[in-house]
């Protein structure tokens, strides 16, 4: 997950993505535009309108991470652990475990999000008829409401990765039992509803020349937009399909397939200060096999070589196999590459047995996976 962590919520990391800026600062705008109007809200100074718009913006916030938070709540009642919370232009993502999801549960932290959002809507806009308010307070209830509501329709497009095309892809897994062509039928079905929003967009504006805003409630929206709104959504769907792809062939390939050739093995009586010359320096984040008897008793890099003597043997400075990252031979990929995706591994030390035959890094997999086309 990128972006700034900006909280932490019941042990869940709350990131929020630069492009989110994009739609809190339009949504700051619109509302600046119209807290500003004198003829509209002549007792509004200019410090009150900025505070006003910055409150909508700042309410928008919490309804999309009540959203997020509603995908996170359910996740965590069926026992399915949550990685954490992004933030970003579309909206929001709530990344989970995929370790023993079943669609059924695909179904049920998917449809909450949209649920909770309208939700919020209604209760923005019942908010804002019973209190009967016709000032800029009025009018920020309103403002939020719809846009909540406009949040769970929007989400509710059967376009992968949004809420809409997980709820697809929750179906299709459920009739096929099979989650990697139920991924390929949401992320065709979200290719052609983004292309069709694209192709919208480009009769509004090329063929029809009209560019004026579409307006659903209080909220505005033009096919230009639109139009951008729909080229992130065939983006994602199609980075999915990739995905799915690029799993299939790690799924089907053992690390013997994928591997170099292994590092230059450093015998355990070798004086530490020797072994930092001749194999360690400059391999930060890197680890060497340690043998004795030609046998891998452990593995020694910079990390575990630190506060050992120079003249100390190498064996002082060794951690055991099962301190660093190590995978079988005829192990499948897609188990190894999440290893290489944790923390600060860079490679995976690949043995059989005893014996190390290889390792396998980062550029290891690419070269691998441009290989087969994926």
């Amino acid at each position: 997950m990128n972006g700034w962590r900006v909280a932490r919520i019941g042990g869940i990391d709350v990131r929020v993505d630069p492009s989110f800026l994009i739609i809190a600062l339009l949504i700051t705008s619109q509302l600046w535009s119209a807290f500003a109007n004198r003829s509209l809200y002549p007792k509004l100074n200019s410090s009150q309108v900025v505070a006003l718009a910055a409150l909508s913006a700042f309410l928008f916030f919490l309804s999309i991470l009540g959203h997020e938070l509603a995908h996170a709540g359910m996740s965590r009642l069926l026992g399915i652990p949550v990685l954490g919370i992004s933030l970003y232009m579309l909206g929001g993502a709530t990344y989970m475990s995929n370790e023993g999801r079943r669609p059924r549960d695909e179904f049920l932290t998917t449809v909450v999000g949209p649920l909770s959002s309208a939700a919020i809507g209604v209760l923005f806009l019942g908010a804002h008829s019973m209190l009967g308010l016709s000032d800029a307070l009025g009018r920020i209830l309103g403002y939020l409401g719809w846009l909540n509501l406009y949040l769970a329709a929007f989400n509710l497009l059967p376009s992968f990765p949004l809420d809409g095309g997980r709820l697809v892809r929750s179906v299709v897994w459920q009739i096929t039992d099979d989650p990697s062509l139920a991924t390929v039928a949401a992320a065709r079905t979200g290719q052609i509803v983004s292309g069709g929003m694209i192709a919208v967009t480009i009769y509004s504006v090329v063929v029809s020349q009209n560019i004026d805003t579409i307006w659903v409630g209080s909220i505005g929206l033009s096919p230009i937009f639109l139009g951008l709104i729909g080229a992130m959504l065939f983006s994602g769907a199609t980075q999915a399909l990739q995905d799915v792809r690029r799993n299939r062939a790690l799924d089907s390939a053992t690390a013997a397939e994928v591997m170099s050739p292994p590092p230059p093995a450093i015998a355990a009586d070798l004086p530490l200060g020797e072994a930092l010359t001749r194999y360690l320096d400059g391999h930060e984040g890197e680890a060497f096999p340690v043998t004795r008897d030609g046998t891998v008793i452990g593995f020694v890099s910079l990390t575990t070589a630190r506060g050992v003597p120079a003249d100390r043997p190498v064996s002082e400075a060794t951690v055991p196999p099962g301190a660093v990252a190590v995978a079988g031979s005829t192990e499948t990929m897609t188990s190894i590459v999440g290893r290489l995706g944790h923390h600060d591994v860079a490679a995976v030390l690949v043995m059989d047995g005893d014996r190390l035959v290889g390792i396998i890094e980062p550029s290891d997999v690419n070269r691998f996976l441009e290989r087969t086309g994926r």
